[in-house]
């Protein structure tokens, strides 16, 4: 597992944005995440915890604007060398820009924030999840669902290049919802996909398919220009080609019908 433990990010933060009458469901910051992405960058710190594990000395924030109030992770990581990969904060706020740009809605809303002069990335507390590992063993009340759900995480950690990814690195919400977690080793400069098989998609979402195949150059080194360098959103764009090549080997091999949901 990655450096910092995910385990107390299910935390309830139902009762503090009661004030500003959010609707609570799966992944609820879909709806809202504008807003909390104000409150994340903007909102006052009212209270900084240590958190006592993991390497990067992650803190647990709270903070308050305009009447609401939530809770986030902040991960002070210096971009550099980590094992056996380069990590850096950055990479956690570009898998939510990228989350966003593909309308995947499994990213928490993640910013940049600088607190006590210290740059890092400040994720959405989320409730009401447990992590895979302790659900792992129970049947999702859809299987198509959740297999779709996988197969688009999938494409997405072979898009970014996060080949770290353990059944302790995502959440499952209680409506079966994956909640996408720890990036920070994410958007290597390798042009592969992921060297281990498990992680390779067999079965594409169609719609996922159709945005990955949108992305655009100069698009996305707009967007990335302050977060990742050129040859890590050159990266990107070389893992989504591989993907399409094999999608279309797939549907050669199998049919359309047995490998696009």
């Amino acid at each position: 597992m990655k450096g910092d433990v995910p385990l107390f990010r299910c935390i309830p933060w139902i009762a503090s944005f009661a004030i500003a009458s959010f609707a609570f469901a799966s992944q609820p910051w879909a709806e809202r995440s504008t807003e909390v992405e104000q409150i994340l960058a903007k909102g006052e710190v009212t209270s900084i915890k240590p958190l006592g594990e993991g390497r990067n000395d992650p803190k647990k924030l709270t903070l308050s604007l305009d009447g609401s109030t939530l809770s986030g992770l902040w991960k002070p990581i210096e971009r550099g060398k980590k094992e056996w990969a380069w990590e850096s904060y950055q990479a956690e706020v570009a898998a939510y820009e990228l989350d966003k740009l593909l309308d995947l809605r499994m990213v928490p809303p993640t910013v940049v924030r600088t607190v006590d002069g210290v740059p890092g990335s400040l994720q959405l507390w989320v409730d009401g999840c447990r992590l895979f590992a302790d659900v792992r063993d129970e049947t999702p009340a859809e299987p198509e669902r959740w297999e779709r759900q996988i197969s688009r995480m999938k494409v997405f950690d072979n898009l970014i290049s996060n080949w770290d990814r353990s059944d302790r690195d995502y959440l499952v919400d209680s409506g079966w919802g994956i909640v996408l977690i720890d990036h920070s080793q994410a958007f290597l400069s390798t042009n592969e996909l992921s060297p281990n098989p498990d992680q390779i998609p067999e079965r594409f979402d169609k719609r996922l398919v159709e945005e990955i195949r949108a992305l655009e150059p100069d698009a996305l080194r707009f967007k990335f220009g302050r977060l990742l360098m050129e040859r890590q959103v050159d990266a990107i764009l070389a893992r989504r080609d591989v993907l399409l090549d094999r999608l279309e080997k797939l549907i050669a091999e199998r049919g359309e019908s047995a490998v696009v949901f």
